[in-house]
């Protein structure tokens, strides 16, 4: 007793000899700061041993064990970290958001860290929205969810619980998962207050409730649950529960893994700063009572980003994950039965969120959209394949083709991942053509803009100019200095007019089209070949009038002179007009009208006629013994003024009035006015016009709407066919009136000066009969050759 006593002294004094002494500062490990002891004045060996272990000799033996202290004598220098403690039991190698720690007989809870060590009887204690992952020396990982908390087990050789041997946990509350490492040789425990779990389980999945309930769901391996003396074995793919002060309940099969609504990998592209909004679907799974879906920026799914319980039952099982930033994202699905068993997790699916690039090109919630083409890049997409309008295509992107086009995007070697869809608009820049006469030719200036108004410099390989109705656009366009391009035309004739009429294309989309008429007095400098459309004609040329083919109301309800054209007379024109009635006897000249019409221009825009018209009655007859009415007579004025300066289209206001004689009906005697607008169009050799009337008769309260509708078809500039529909309707308010139309066909023929012409027409409708007569006719004679020729 006496020589253990001395020798004990003996290690004592030389253990406090060698710590006074030092010749070199201890290295300062990187541990938590309750893992070492920072050196203060005065200290020794055996003073710090003294203070952190409580005895000098077995301290200042640990002391040395952890730290490189360098050979004796040393002295402790101020300042110097020391480590106290050894290889923690377990780290905790992951924390979300907020997790705290609790050092084993401690009360104050502190903030965690990331690779903070774990030792014996240590507490972590996860909060709402957080979580953890614990890693012990052996790789074998606990999971833990949100609101869980646990004590660490390190291996203690005194301990007489077989769980706390294995260097596991306890598990208090909340949720935990426990992956076994590989090369564990004996099983991990989870000891819970109503259940001991010592698992050989690669995917083990335990949970602690309110009411003190244990679940236990074993997805590898098995596991074995005690409780009040019962052992039970757990197999795969099953789980049990543990009621406090109750044996285990028989293992149960676990619901299966629900599978995933459009494949398990997915691309979303991020066109606006308020992030992706993914959508996680699946299919239903028996026995379910409710679905828990969680998204996580780890394969682990430590990093959660959103997790959601969906009950089971509904039309569509989904959980939306909102405002998702760039990145590479994993989400799984697994199925709850009644009892609150989780059964086995889903395949992982992969959702990468990628942002878009452009340098050309505006990207919006719809899409991406720009002015001449699209350039942009997808940032990450190297293992995606692209696909343009169903076509593969390169990346980086660009889209030159005006119009709207479908980019997908494909992981590459995933058939079945579910592709995303990118609206590309590309639209024609802002494009202005600017005519100029210039020494009976035109100068043609082009600019080109981009989407904020700025000149763009060319060439455009995209941009044409072509000529239209015979003008011929000079080809290439020259660039100037102030980035417009420049060009000449030479005008072709139109109608009668030496018109330059050019039309920008971007690709094959037309982006403007400007006419410009070359002034009246001017004549071409240069000859100009250009190939004739068939209606074209030169200043001089003479071409057949465009007249009304059906003549005015010869009823006797309402006197009127015919309705205008919007088609000007070339010169004077003289015609006689004579407008019979057709029966299937014979032909009433009596009861038609024979008119002497005058009507011309006085300037380019203006032109004046004047009708006088009668109606034979009795002259051609025995008077009252053949029934015939008296010989009656009406007259008019009238005038129209074209408004509009483009060569194919026309718009003119007309006003006329006419006076029918007291030999007239009631309905129609006296003075009518009828101010009309007239609009009209050339195409080639067809030729349209629409007059619209309101007549009206001063002093009394009966007025009509008059309409009429004309087409013709110059196969020659000689001679015209065509086709006419009119129509007298009602316009008194308060009163009903007549509603009469009428529909007919004539030609007419021009020869030198003069023009023949004729037509065939019936009424029909409620009074069409009274107003225009059954079936009537009209012959034309006419004298065109006075006066200078005009365009029509």
């Amino acid at each position: 007793m006496l020589r253990s006593s001395s020798a004990r002294g003996l290690v004592t004094a030389l253990v406090l000899v060698l710590c006074l002494p030092a010749v070199s500062r201890a290295e300062a490990p990187k541990q938590s700061d309750d893992d070492v002891y920072v050196v203060q004045p005065g200290d020794t060996c055996g003073s710090v041993a003294r203070k952190v272990f409580g005895d000098a000799t077995v301290g200042s033996a640990k002391l040395h064990a952890l730290n490189k202290m360098g050979a004796p004598p040393h002295v402790l220098t101020p300042g110097t970290v020391l480590r106290i403690k050894g290889d923690p039991d377990a780290r905790l190698t992951f924390i979300r958001p907020e997790v705290n720690s609790k050092r084993a007989g401690k009360v104050e809870w502190l903030q965690a860290n990331t690779g903070q060590g774990l030792w014996r009887l240590d507490s972590v204690n996860t909060l709402r929205e957080a979580g953890a992952e614990v890693t012990f020396r052996d790789l074998t990982r606990l999971q833990m969810n949100e609101n869980a908390l646990v004590v660490i087990y390190g291996q203690a050789a005194k301990a007489a619980d077989k769980v706390k041997k294995s260097g596991a946990v306890e598990l208090l509350q909340g949720e935990l998962s426990v992956s076994l490492a590989e090369l564990r040789g004996e099983p991990v425990g989870v000891q819970m207050p109503a259940a001991t779990v010592a698992a050989r389980s690669k995917d083990l999945l335990v949970g602690v409730d309110a009411q003190q309930m244990s679940r236990v769901s074993v997805y590898d391996g098995q596991a074995e649950v005690s409780a009040q003396g019962q052992n039970v074995q757990v197999p795969k793919d099953h789980g049990t529960r543990v009621e406090k002060g109750k044996m285990p309940e028989k293992p149960r099969p676990l619901p299966e893994s629900p599978k995933w609504a459009g494949g398990v990998r997915s691309v979303r592209l991020l066109l606006d700063d308020k992030g992706v909004d993914e959508e996680l679907a699946w299919a239903p799974v028996k026995d379910a009572a409710s679905y828990r879906v969680e998204l996580a920026r780890d394969e682990r799914f430590n990093d959660r980003v959103h997790g959601e319980t969906v009950q089971a039952g509904q039309e569509t099982l989904k959980s939306m994950a909102r405002a998702l930033a760039p990145g590479k994202y994993f989400a799984r699905v697994r199925a709850v039965d009644a009892t609150g068993l989780v059964g086995k997790a889903s395949a992982v699916r992969q959702v990468e969120v990628m942002r878009v690039k452009t340098e050309r090109g505006t990207v919006g919630p719809q899409g991406i959209r720009g002015a001449l083409r699209l350039d942009f890049a997808v940032e990450g997409a190297e293992s995606l394949d692209f696909r343009l309008d169903g076509a593969p295509t390169t990346h980086p992107v660009r889209v030159e083709s005006v119009g709207t086009h479908t980019l997908e995007l494909l992981p590459r070697g995933v058939p079945d991942a579910r592709s995303e869809k990118l609206t590309l608009t590309v639209v024609p820049p802002r494009v202005d053509v600017d005519v100029e006469p210039v020494a009976g030719a035109f100068r043609v200036k082009v600019l080109v803009f981009d989407e904020q108004g700025k000149p763009l410099e060319g060439p455009f390989a995209a941009l044409k100019l072509r000529g239209l109705h015979g003008t011929q656009v000079e080809e290439p366009l020259q660039r100037q200095s102030d980035g417009s391009l420049l060009t000449r035309a030479l005008p072709g004739m139109r109608g009668g007019e030496r018109v330059a009429s050019v039309e920008a294309l971007w690709g094959d989309t037309p982006v403007q089209q400007v006419n410009a008429l070359a002034p009246m007095e001017q004549a071409p400098p240069v000859v100009v070949a250009v190939e004739p459309e068939p209606v074209e004609k030169s200043s001089s040329e003479a071409e057949v009038a465009l007249m009304p083919m059906l003549g005015a109301p010869s009823g006797g309800l309402v006197e009127a002179a015919p309705l205008p054209t919007a088609f000007l007379p070339q010169a004077w024109l003289f015609e006689l007009r004579v407008q019979p009635g057709l029966d299937s006897e014979r032909v009433d000249v009596a009861r038609g009208r024979t008119t002497l019409a005058v009507d011309g221009r006085v300037s380019e825009r203006v032109a004046f006629g004047t009708v006088v018209a009668m109606r034979p009655g009795v002259l051609l007859g025995n008077g009252a013994a053949d029934g015939l009415p008296a010989t009656a007579l009406s007259a008019s004025l009238s005038g129209r003024v074209r408004l509009t300066d483009h060569p194919d289209f026309r718009v003119l206001l007309a006003f006329d009035g006419t006076f029918a004689g007291s030999s007239f009906d009631e309905e129609a005697r006296g003075l009518r006015l009828r101010p009309a607008l007239l609009a009209g169009m050339r195409r080639d050799r067809w030729a349209f016009s629409t007059s619209q009337a309101y007549a009206l008769r001063p002093g009394a309260a009966q007025a009509t709407w008059d309409s009429a509708y004309q087409v013709w078809f110059l196969p020659l500039p000689m001679l015209s066919l065509g086709a006419e529909l009119d129509a007298l309707l009602d316009a008194t308010p308060r009163e009903p009136g007549p509603v009469g139309l009428a529909a007919g066909v004539g030609a007419r023929l021009k020869l030198g000066g003069i023009e023949l012409g004729t037509s065939v027409r019936r009424g029909f409708g409620p009074d069409g009969a009274r107003i225009w007569g059954g079936w009537s006719g009209q012959l034309t004679l006419g004298w065109s050759g006075f006066g200078a020729l005009l365009p029509q």
